[in-house]
């Protein structure tokens, strides 16, 4: 391995991390040496660190000098999309389709069609996501990709009133045969769009079940946590928004710390719209593994009460009821809440 390789190496490392501005230096230092793989390792650990302009300037800067690197036009267009310039993401894709090899095509194409997707061409958006789903090179790409392709094509149908649609494409996933397991990630998604389908069809009782079971796969997901709370939608001139600080018994020991040793204890947060911190707590419950809710507590509760877009919507006096947003585990065993371990 060369040096240039392992000090792109060590740079994903530290971005894996979380050590954005090590990677940063370590990629200062492959521009040094004239290494287009500098303007990539740059520009994510700048998006890292919410430096979301000066990680575009950097690409634009990388593409001028290697104009013939597909990656950096691509991430260049994630970026550009993230941001809300459209017509520039999409010309950066385009380039990117113009040198990248046949089978990177299908990753550029997905991108692609969710930027045209973010800036409301929904045909456009379908003719380049079936670009995707219809490529000879589809299956290498691995089944989380796949499922978040089926997710974007749930939401175009959705997006268009189609939810039969939605749903038929749901149905052709589910019952495709495959030898990998896809993610709770992507998976969340999918079923996200499916609660929309079956709320848009009418069939309240699907779209609650299918919500609830799509948070039960990634309770992180906006989507599935968005899906959760329009499939509920209850709304309450008393309902007030709420930052919590929740605690629990886990139901199983951490395998790195120790397996045959006692399940810890976890705190974690939420922000919740609830009429009271009783509902809050039932909500909450359904966004947890069925294991760990009788020991549900609340440790401390604060309003929100914001102007920033973030929590707009949530502090809103007619925001639907439900979870907004969920933070990560953070575990420990009695007697030691001072060192807490995240999980």
């Amino acid at each position: 391995m060369s040096e240039k390789d392992e000090l792109m190496a060590e740079a994903f490392a530290h971005l894996e991390a979380g050590d954005p501005e090590t990677a940063l230096e370590i990629g200062k230092r492959l521009e040094s040496m004239q290494y287009s793989g500098a303007y990539e390792v740059q520009a994510m650990a700048y998006a890292d660190m919410d430096e979301m302009e000066q990680a575009v300037t950097v690409l634009e800067a990388g593409v001028a000098h290697a104009p013939g690197v597909w990656l950096l036009w691509q991430l260049l267009g994630n970026y550009r999309s993230d941001l809300g310039r459209f017509p520039a993401a999409i010309e950066a894709y385009e380039a990117a389709g113009n040198c990248a090899p046949d089978e990177d095509l299908v990753i550029v194409d997905f991108n692609h069609a969710n930027a045209l997707t973010r800036q409301g061409d929904f045909a456009a958006a379908q003719t380049r996501l079936d670009r995707t789903l219809e490529s000879p090179h589809l299956a290498q790409t691995g089944r989380a990709f796949i499922e978040n392709a089926i997710a974007l094509r749930m939401h175009l149908f959705n997006a268009q009133g189609e939810p039969k649609a939605a749903i038929a494409t749901y149905e052709a996933l589910r019952t495709q045969e495959h030898d990998e397991e896809g993610s709770n990630v992507s998976m969340a998604d999918v079923l996200a769009e499916l609660s929309h389908a079956h709320k848009q069809s009418g069939d309240q009782e699907k779209a609650l079940a299918t919500a609830l079971e799509a948070v039960q796969h990634y309770k992180w997901s906006d989507a599935a946590l968005w899906a959760l709370r329009a499939a509920r939608d209850e709304q309450s001139d008393t309902a007030r928004a709420m930052h919590l600080i929740v605690e629990g018994q886990w139901y199983e020991p951490l395998e790195d710390e120790d397996p045959d040793g006692p399940a810890p204890e976890f705190v974690t947060t939420y922000d919740v719209v609830a009429d009271d911190e009783a509902e809050a707590l039932r909500l909450i419950a359904e966004c947890e593994p069925p294991q760990v809710r009788e020991s549900l507590r609340i440790a401390e509760t604060h309003p929100i009460e914001t102007d920033d877009d973030e929590d707009a919507e949530a502090a809103s006096s007619t925001a639907y009821k439900g979870v907004y947003a969920t933070g990560d585990y953070h575990m420990y065993q009695p007697g030691e809440e001072g060192d807490l371990l995240e999980e």
